[in-house]
Order: structure tokens, then C-alpha cells, then sequence
């Protein structure tokens, strides 16, 4: 087999690839058996089996492509990104700081790497570099106020979310962001505005965020809201002690206590040891009924 006949044997099994991918994975076993020192085949085997999603194949492959060709750096960011999607962040960032001009995307992924690995400093100083050299990419700015409320940089986390409404726009991920980073600083206002934001864009359906959202809610003294949004959160989650708890209070604070009984109940049909909280919201409840 010529080398242009190794090119079109690539070629074809390429566009086999989509139609007929077994006779394509045979035409490129084929192509290695009959160049075992040309890294174009291997290459080929390696994003076949990525694309299937067979990491440990194509890991084997592209580790031959690599020796064969040591200097190219496409092949190495495509280890690195078997090796994340495998979990194994620590190998994939080896392979990432193998490349010589790492592009954008290779730093983001060994960010996102450092971020797996709570090498929570590191993956916020990375992102900041990167921001540096292009400050219009929104899931650069979601990773960074990520990572600042891990490490509850409030005010920090505040500016970066500023910046990236002005070069970005308006997002629903980042009014989800903007929401919890308010939360967590307990700018009660200004998180349940940014969560209703959020929400009208796309229902918010994970407990625990609905519960920030609930609890922004009756901080600001939108007690009928915080019970239907943290109902929500039930409808979600019913298992979850914590909310029947806060809805009681809400409820009992209220005056509310024919709905409280039916919360009572709700929370006994789930949980079959209520909490002391619970038993005790309970018991309260037997005393105004009396």
C-alpha cells in the first residue's frame, strides 16, 4: 500500500464511518497491520473509538500515534481528553501540559481538570489567565464564579458575574449563578430577583436550589411564595426532611394551620421516622388545635 493509498484508505473509512462502521473499523485494522509506523491509522483508530466512546481503545491507539509522532500536539490534547472523560483528571493534565501552545480549549479542559481534583486555586488563577486573553466566552465566567463561591469570594464572584453581562449578555445559567452567589452572601433581594429571572427562563427543578430559591423568598417576606416554590422542591424531592421542616414553619407562622396538618401528613407518607424538628412542629400544632 503506497502512501496516498493510505490516505484514501483513511478516507474512505472515514466516510464509512458513517453508514457502515464495521467495514470502516476493518479498513483502518487493516491500514495499521500494513503501516505500523505511520501514526495517520492510529490516529484514525483512536477518534473512531472516541466517538464511540470506547476510551480504553482509543487511549492504546493514540499512545501509538503519539510515539509515532511525538511532536504533534493534537494528538496528545486528544489523550488528555480520554483520560478526563475516563475521570483520571491527573493523567489528562500531564498529557495537556505536554502541548506546546495550548490553546483555549486545552487550558479550559485542564481547568475544568483542576476543578475535578478541588485544586480549587489553581483552576481559579487558570481561568483568570484565560479570561485575559478572551473575555467573551460564557462558560469561561461560569467556571470562574463557580469555583469563587467555593471559596466564598462573594464580592468577587459579584464582579465576575457583571463582566460577563456586559460581554456576554444576559444568560439563564449565569442568572442561576448570579441567584446562588446572592444567596450564599445573603443579599436576600437581589437572589430572589435573579432566581425568578432564572426560573422564568427555564424551571428551576433541583431540590436544593429550590430551596435557596424558597428561602430568598421568605427572607424577603413573600411567605406564600417561599411555601409554593419550596412545594416545588417536595414534588422533587419528597424524601427530604429539611423542606417539609421549613414549610411547617412557614405555615404555622402564618396562622396557616389546617395546611400544616396536610404538610404533617404529606411528610408521613415519606418519611416513616420524622426528624426531632418535625415531631416537635407537630406537636406544636396538636397545641393550637386544642
Amino acid at each position: 500500500m503506497s502512501d496516498q493509498q493510505l490516505t484514501n484508505t483513511i478516507l474512505r473509512a472515514e466516510a464509512l464511518m458513517k453508514s457502515n462502521w464495521i467495514h470502516g473499523l476493518h479498513l483502518l485494522e487493516t491500514a495499521v497491520k500494513d503501516y505500523p509506523e505511520d501514526p495517520r491509522p492510529y490516529l484514525s483508530l483512536g477518534e473512531f473509538y472516541i466517538r464511540r466512546q470506547f476510551f480504553d481503545k482509543a487511549i492504546k491507539n493514540l499512545q501509538t500515534a503519539s510515539k509515532l509522532a511525538p511532536q504533534d500536539d493534537s494528538i496528545k490534547y486528544l489523550l488528555g481528553n480520554c483520560y478526563f472523560a475516563t475521570g483520571d483528571y491527573r493523567t489528562a493534565i500531564v498529557y495537556y501540559d505536554m502541548i506546546n501552545n495550548p490553546f483555549t480549549d486545552v487550558q479550559y479542559n485542564k481547568a475544568l481538570a483542576l476543578a475535578h481534583l478541588g485544586e480549587t486555586s489553581q483552576c481559579i488563577a487558570l481561568t483568570k489567565e484565560l479570561l485575559h486573553k478572551v473575555d467573551n466566552l460564557p462558560f469561561l465566567y461560569f467556571l470562574l464564579v463557580e469555583q469563587l463561591l467555593r471559596t466564598s469570594e462573594y464580592q468577587e464572584a459579584q464582579a465576575y458575574i457583571r463582566q460577563a453581562e456586559e460581554k456576554v449578555g444576559r444568560h439563564g445559567h449565569l442568572l442561576f449563578l448570579k441567584a446562588i452567589v446572592y444567596a450564599q452572601d445573603q443579599k436576600w433581594l437581589q437572589a430572589y430577583d435573579a432566581f425568578s429571572e432564572a426560573d422564568r427562563i427555564k424551571p428551576l427543578r433541583e431540590p436544593n436550589y429550590l430551596f435557596s430559591y424558597g428561602m430568598s423568598a421568605a427572607h424577603i417576606g413573600l411567605y406564600d411564595k417561599a411555601i409554593e416554590i419550596l412545594f416545588r422542591a417536595v414534588e422533587a424531592d419528597p424524601y427530604n426532611n429539611a423542606l417539609y421542616e421549613q414549610i411547617l414553619r412557614l405555615q404555622i407562622g402564618k396562622g396557616k394551620y389546617e395546611d400544616a396538618i396536610e404538610t404533617v401528613k404529606k411528610a408521613e407518607k415519606y418519611i416513616s421516622h420524622l426528624t426531632p424538628v418535625l415531631s416537635l412542629l407537630k406537636s406544636r400544632l396538636k397545641q393550637e388545635d386544642t
